[in-house]
């Protein structure tokens, strides 16, 4: 009855995102909080935390076929059909920032291999052919052609993970060497929330996670490691200092959290979820304070307004809506291709 009651909620919020979405379209981006201060808003965030997610289950599967795991080999194919989710809401999200759908044909057809949203395109897209293969049982579980596949799965879905570390970068005038550690930030959220997802999936199908909670202690230290750096390559920024402890204590208290879990029950579905549940609203904090602190010192000098205060970003009940919206579609498509799978 539940799985009903959550596919309904789902349709709902899909179809909400249509009727927003046209509205959006007429009226243009007047309509949400972007302005000449914050180029970027929810929308983005979603994006990069449903591609994030998608590309951490990605990597996930193609080990799995990689190395044969059979035991996993289920779990590998539920994930596929989340990861297929996400990566259509975060094509929602992106079309929902770009304003008009016509844009995203520009993308495709502008033949812009300098800019990072390009190849972002191409290997998003390239991701989600794979995953569509993958889910129609062309690949098989082993072979020559599962390994090719996987090979050509893991290269796409870490090429997307890794451009979305451009998309920070350009955006600060001293490049690489103000964030040394982004790249293996971004990797490693990837990872942790896209395992994290997997196994809250493992928990709601009623499926014996494999060590689950061993590995996401091992991916939060992962996570930890690059933003100690990033703190200690910022303690000459006050406030940019402050905000990485925040985020730090917050992770260091998940992973005490993963400690105990482990510790008092780690084939505890209950404590299972509501770990995989945290580390996912970390991830999505953590897009947050990504997006807040490459806004604030741009390439470019803020136009007219460069010696004035940033006000605070605040999203639009049209923004939260659309997001929500994402979210709805992709547990609609996840339950669609589970209806059209049934050995799933």
């Amino acid at each position: 009855m539940w799985t009903w009651t959550v596919n309904l909620i789902a349709l709902l919020l899909s179809i909400l995102w249509v009727v927003m979405f046209l509205k959006q379209s007429q009226a243009g981006l007047i309509r949400t909080a972007l302005n000449d201060k914050f180029t970027w808003g929810l929308y983005v965030q979603a994006f990069f935390f449903f591609s994030a997610l998608a590309g951490g289950i990605l990597v996930f599967i193609s080990i799995v076929t990689l190395f044969e795991i059979d035991s996993l080999r289920k779990l590998a194919e539920i994930g596929s059909a989340v990861s297929l989710g996400c990566l259509v809401a975060a094509g929602m999200s992106l079309g929902s920032d770009l304003g008009k759908p016509f844009r995203g044909f520009k993308i495709a057809t502008g033949k812009n291999f300098a800019s990072p949203l390009t190849w972002d395109f191409i290997t998003l897209s390239i991701c989600g052919i794979l995953n569509l293969l993958f889910l129609s049982g062309i690949i098989p579980g082993r072979g020559a052609g599962a390994m090719i596949w996987a090979v050509l799965c893991l290269i796409a879905a870490l090429g997307f993970v890794m451009i979305h570390t451009l998309f920070f970068l350009s955006r600060v005038g001293a490049g690489f060497r103000s964030q040394p550690f982004l790249g293996l930030d971004t990797l490693a959220q990837s990872l942790w929330g896209g395992t994290a997802l997997i196994v809250l999936l493992a928990v709601v199908l009623k499926m014996e996670p494999f060590n689950m909670v061993r590995i996401l202690m091992i991916l939060t230290i992962f996570v930890l490691i690059p933003q100690a750096g990033s703190t200690i390559a910022t303690l000459t920024i006050k406030s940019r200092g402050a905000e990485y402890k925040k985020i730090i204590a917050m992770d260091a208290i998940l992973l005490l959290i993963l400690i105990l879990i482990q510790i008092g029950g780690p084939k505890n579905p209950v404590l299972l979820a509501i770990g995989s549940i945290l580390i996912l609203i970390a991830v999505f904090l953590e897009k947050s304070h990504l997006i807040r602190q490459y806004q604030t010192k741009p390439i470019l000098p803020l136009p007219y307004s460069r010696y004035e205060d940033i006000p605070p970003y605040s999203p639009t009940s049209y923004e939260w809506i659309m997001s929500l919206g994402s979210v709805g579609a992709c547990v609609l498509v996840t339950s669609i291709v589970f209806y059209l799978k049934p050995g799933l």
